[in-house]
């Protein structure tokens, strides 16, 4: 027996380059015949090394570090310290919106992925801006999100995208706190952190969480000297560690009195920027995308969350949905992201079953991780999976 579901939203991540080196009405002509209705398109991105298995122009590629991939709106920026930059492959065309004027041709939607505070480039151009660790050491990979400045950009960068071109919804990615762990070149811990230690390094202790830490009663100059105490120990004793150091958060907890009101703090932080990037949305009608999961206070103003279920299997990709659903409020939606590389999926049949699972186990949408890195043998296994749902 049929129900009368709509239909799953079907979205690829993709990016600028690929429509500059193989053609936008090839990419997009390619997605729609799969059975795509959306492309989630890199609008502002990071750096990293990655192998295009079918980019016709090159097989080895890294993009420019912190750029945005379309023409921003001069104006928007005049009053915010971060500025953007427009990455080399758009200098000349802006990409996202080529392929916005072809969408109505293609039956498309046209989603802006936006990358964050996570951007190198800003970082180390404005280190002020960026998270600081209990010993005073700068992530330059890593924009604090209680930051006003990186605020202010962000809700800037995020309302011209939205305003300035065709927008089914902004996408964000990587809107809170970045840790010290990022994947820099030659990156390394000759100590071995234990993961509570990693969590400990993690938290930032810049003026602008200070202070407004400080005016919530929270009593930061004591819990930056606690952590820096249980980590000099660390250190200073491994490969060991020394008797009753914490091993698991409770432990971490329990000798960081503080430790939990700080937590509950930085959580604020990043809710309350998505507040504002949704308004800076307006007066577009673009929907706010989340790559996450829901929580109570960011229900009410994100549309749709997206989690990953990168690697599972049907089984747990059905768990993992259900889940997910838990969570969700009557005005949200969860679209579920499948990694079609690094082995996630073996097959058409496989990458059917795992896009089955997502259907049954309630989601709205489903997103396919990307098509610049994947294999053209993964992505063309979309179309039959896509077709092959079936109703329950």
């Amino acid at each position: 027996m049929t129900n009368s579901r709509k239909a799953l939203y079907a979205g690829l991540w993709a990016f600028a380059w690929d429509l500059a080196d193989e053609g936008v009405d090839a990419v997009l002509g390619w997605a729609a015949d799969s059975g795509l209705t959306a492309l989630h398109l890199a609008g502002a991105y990071h750096a990293g090394w990655f192998i295009h298995p079918h980019n016709p122009r090159h097989r080895a590629y890294m993009p420019e570090d912190g750029c945005v991939y379309f023409h921003p709106t001069p104006h928007r920026y005049e009053a915010t310290v971060l500025k953007p930059r427009v990455a080399a492959v758009c200098a000349e065309t802006d990409w996202m919106r080529a392929a916005g004027e072809r969408l109505d041709r293609y039956g498309l939607k046209l989603v802006s992925w936006t990358v964050c505070a996570h951007n190198t480039r800003l970082g180390l151009l404005h280190p002020e801006c960026t998270v600081r660790n209990c010993f005073g050491d700068r992530y330059p990979h890593a924009l604090c999100p209680a930051n006003d400045e990186v605020r202010a950009y962000l809700c800037a960068l995020c309302g011209d995208l939205a305003n300035s071109l065709p927008l089914h919804a902004v996408q964000l990615e990587s809107p809170g706190y970045m840790g010290l762990a990022h994947g820099h070149h030659h990156e390394r811990d000759l100590t071995v952190l234990t993961p509570v230690e990693r969590s400990l390094m993690d938290l930032c202790f810049c003026p602008a969480c200070t202070r407004k830490a400080e005016a919530e009663q929270i009593e930061v100059a004591r819990l930056r000297a606690g952590v820096r105490v249980l980590l000099e120990a660390a250190m200073a004793h491994a490969p060991e560690r020394p008797p009753g150091h914490p091993q698991t958060p409770p432990e971490a907890a329990d000798a960081l009195p503080e430790l939990a009101g700080y937590q509950a703090f930085r959580k604020e932080v990043e809710d309350t920027l998505l507040h504002e990037i949704k308004a800076a949305l307006r007066p577009s009608a673009a929907r706010l995308f989340l790559l996450g999961g829901p929580s109570p206070r960011t229900t009410p103003v994100v549309d749709v969350f997206n989690v990953g279920v990168y690697g599972q299997q049907p089984a747990e990709v059905l768990t993992s949905t259900r889940a997910a659903k838990q969570g969700l409020a009557a005005n949200n939606e969860l679209y579920m992201g499948v990694r079609l590389g690094l082995g996630s999926v073996s097959s058409a049949a496989n990458l059917g079953d795992i896009v089955q699972a997502i259907h049954e186990g309630g989601a709205d949408g489903v997103l396919f991780y990307n098509y610049s890195e994947s294999p053209m043998r993964t992505l063309d296994w979309i179309k039959p999976a896509l077709a092959g749902i079936r109703e329950i």
